[in-house]
């Protein structure tokens, strides 16, 4: 589900749009780009660069750079299965930049509250399947 974008704006809040990007259509690759637009009232768009891929049993990490606004945003998904169908999934965010610098505590409280919104509805919708 992870990797299917397509499901994205299912499980993920305020986002419009997920693809890949470039000529491969499978950006889960160190290099692997895709676009992600969110809507904050305005329609924003990122485009990340994945730059870690890790598949070692019985885990896996993707981890993407995108910027804009003045933000590098530095993302990351962590799958640890502990037993046959239960896998933990989280998720990680670090921001720096000069935008960042302006991003105040109530934007910050509302990005935590979005990403755990966004863990409640990817378990739902996995679980569903």
């Amino acid at each position: 589900m992870l990797t299917d974008l397509t499901t994205w704006p299912r499980w993920f809040p305020r986002l419009k749009y997920a693809a890949a990007l470039g000529a491969d259509s499978d950006p889960w690759r160190v290099g692997g780009r895709f676009e992600i637009v969110f809507d904050f009232g305005v329609s924003v768009s990122v485009k990340p660069v994945v730059e870690e891929v890790e598949r070692a049993r019985p885990w896996y990490k993707v981890r993407w750079v995108g910027k804009g606004w003045g933000i590098t945003g530095n993302h990351a998904y962590t799958l640890e299965t502990h037993t046959p169908g239960v896998t933990r999934v989280t998720s990680s965010e670090e921001f720096s930049g000069l935008g960042s610098k302006l991003m105040t505590r109530a934007v910050l409280d509302k990005l935590d509250s979005e990403v755990h919104r966004s863990m409640a509805r990817f378990k739902t919708v996995v679980e569903g399947r």
